[in-house]
């Protein structure tokens, strides 16, 4: 005999029909000018109303394997935040929320690497719009005998939201600009990354002119880190606390030496990289442990990758900022070593030698460093 399913199949069942995709999807691939390929693929949930999007690279030629870069190309990162605060984590449809409750999901983001990612900006291409998820005062428009003959599914939104082609349409220009802008960014990362972790900062000629012609500090570590260690650093406090760090982003860790000197740098860098610069937190370890907090000079090394990011975007559209900010940093703390004063109780030469041409090594009553770089003097003075 038939055995009868036990609730806890039964409600898997109606998990999975809740979540059923239409069988027809559609594929979009978007070519850029170097034969890279953003693979696109669009599928729709038709109990849930809403589009998910699944994202593929192909590459003319084999990417060099940096490790550090896995997450850049990965489907569940490469997409996020294209337009601000959309990372595809939940349904945008605020009926959903309903239907969830009946079957027991909680949320979409733990279905999205099988189903994919509902970006709103995928709702919009494919038609679709849905009211904004904020609790309003609902007042019933219509006797409740005739609200409850109407069902309270309708109430609720769950009807069926028809497709519209002007909003597509007015859509779909500005969409694709962002994601080819998107794919040549990441491409762009990916290739830099794997000079980053052999300990090359590659400069372009077009960039040297915002260097001195030698700098002695060198980048000896570069690597991919999750969020919560990045949390956990002491000197990223104010980063997280002003919102400009979220598990949406990525992070790195930096670690640039000279001599008995090492400078750690904890890296944020934005999914909307370069138009959104990458932010860079400071410690630097020698003779104890300086942090913005307790040392003037590392806060306003920090500003010089930080606030002065325009002069280092180099030629549009600007994908070389991440490795000028690195090179930068290298600069300035050659700066800070070679014009700090000789300690008189060790013998024998001073560890850092002045190499740089400085107008006044120090100013104010914060006893600032001359960190700005004059080209074609070739002079450091202060801003």
């Amino acid at each position: 005999k038939r055995r009868r399913p036990t609730p806890g199949v039964q409600l898997d069942d109606k998990r999975k029909e809740m979540l059923k995709r239409h069988p027809l999807s559609v594929t979009i691939d978007l070519k850029c000018k170097d034969d890279n390929v953003l693979h696109l693929t669009f599928y729709y949930l038709m109990n849930l109303n809403v589009m998910t999007v699944k994202a593929k690279v192909t590459t003319p030629v084999e990417l060099t394997t940096a490790i550090s870069a896995g997450d850049l190309l990965s489907p569940d990162s490469l997409l996020n935040c294209l337009y601000p605060g959309d990372h595809g984590r939940k349904t945008p449809n605020p009926a959903n929320q309903f239907q969830f409750d009946k079957v027991g999901i909680l949320t979409l983001s733990d279905y999205v690497t099988e189903l994919g990612h509902p970006y709103v900006w995928v709702q919009k291409l494919g038609g679709l719009h849905f009211p904004k998820d904020q609790p309003q005062a609902w007042h019933t428009p219509f006797p409740l005998q005739h609200n409850t003959e109407m069902g309270f599914g309708k109430l609720l939104g769950m009807h069926m939201v028809p497709a519209d082609n002007s909003l597509s349409a007015s859509h779909m220009e500005l969409t694709v600009k962002l994601l080819r802008t998107r794919l040549q960014s990441r491409l762009a990362l990916h290739k830099q990354f794997a000079s980053l972790e052999h300990g090359i900062v590659p400069v372009s000629s077009e960039c040297q002119h915002l260097f001195p012609a030698k700098i002695v500090s060198r980048l000896v570590k570069w690597a991919a880190i999750p969020f919560e260690d990045y949390a956990e650093l002491p000197y990223t406090k104010d980063v997280i606390e002003s919102g400009l760090a979220e598990d949406t982003h990525l992070y790195y860790m930096a670690l640039i030496e000279r001599g008995t000197a090492k400078l750690q740098a904890a890296v944020v860098l934005n999914p909307g990289y370069s138009t959104l610069p990458p932010i860079f937190s400071l410690c630097l370890n020698w003779k104890g442990e300086r942090t913005g907090s307790n040392d003037d000079n590392i806060r306003a090394m920090e500003s010089e990758v930080n606030v002065n990011y325009k002069e280092l975007w180099g030629p549009k559209p600007g994908y070389q900022l991440l490795t000028n900010q690195l090179q930068r940093l290298c600069m300035v703390l050659d700066v800070y070593l070679e014009t700090e004063p000789h300690d008189p109780s060790v013998e024998g030469p001073k560890e850092f030698p002045q190499e740089k041409m400085c107008l006044r090594l120090v100013r104010g009553p914060l006893r600032l460093k001359p960190f700005k770089f004059n080209y074609p003097q070739g002079f450091f003075s202060h801003r």
